[in-house]
C-alpha cells in the first residue's frame, strides 16, 4: 500500500511540474489591429501592431526605446496609385526601432490619439507626423536630410 502512494505522490509532482512548464511556454494572448488613413491627394497610410489584449487596456501609448504594451508595429506608405513606396518596422519584438518613434491609439474607437510620428527618420525615408487631434502630416525626408510635406491627413 506504502508503494501506491508513494507512487501517486510522485505522480501528482511529475504533473504539475509539467504543467507549470507547460503554461511558461504557452505565449501570451496576442491581439492584431490594423487601420489605414488616407491623405488629402490620395496617399495611403496602413500600420497594424500586435499587443497582449490580457492585459485589459482602453488605450496604448508607446514612444522612447522599449514598449510596454506593444510587440511590434509595421507601418506601410502607399502613393495615390497604390504603390508600396515604403515600409517600416517601428517596433520588433517589443523594442522601439526609431529614435522619434509616437503611438498613441485608443483600442475602444480604433484611432489614433495625441502625438503621433510613424515611419523612418532618415534621408529618402518617409513619416507620418502630428497630433490626431488636429492634423498629421506626411513627410519626406530628401537626400539631403530636408524634411518636405508632401500631404495633410485629416482624423
Amino acid at each position: 500500500m506504502v508503494n501506491y502512494q508513494n507512487f501517486a505522490v510522485k505522480l501528482i509532482a511529475i504533473l504539475a511540474i509539467a504543467l507549470i512548464n507547460l503554461i511558461e511556454v504557452i505565449p501570451a494572448a496576442a491581439t492584431t489591429e490594423n487601420f489605414q488613413l488616407n491623405s488629402f491627394q490620395g496617399y495611403r497610410v496602413e500600420t497594424s501592431f500586435n499587443y497582449d489584449e490580457t492585459k485589459n487596456i482602453d488605450a496604448i501609448a508607446e514612444h522612447g526605446k522599449k514598449a510596454s504594451l506593444v510587440d511590434s508595429v509595421k507601418v506601410r506608405f502607399y502613393n495615390p496609385d497604390g504603390k508600396l513606396i515604403a515600409s517600416y518596422d517601428n517596433i520588433v519584438d517589443g523594442i522601439i526601432q526609431n529614435n522619434y518613434f509616437e503611438f498613441n491609439y485608443d483600442l475602444n474607437t480604433q484611432q489614433l490619439i495625441g502625438k503621433v510620428d510613424l515611419g523612418g527618420e532618415f534621408a529618402g525615408e518617409m513619416y507620418l507626423k502630428g497630433d490626431a487631434a488636429q492634423e498629421l502630416s506626411l513627410v519626406l525626408i530628401d537626400p539631403s536630410g530636408k524634411e518636405k510635406v508632401i500631404d495633410q491627413v485629416k482624423m
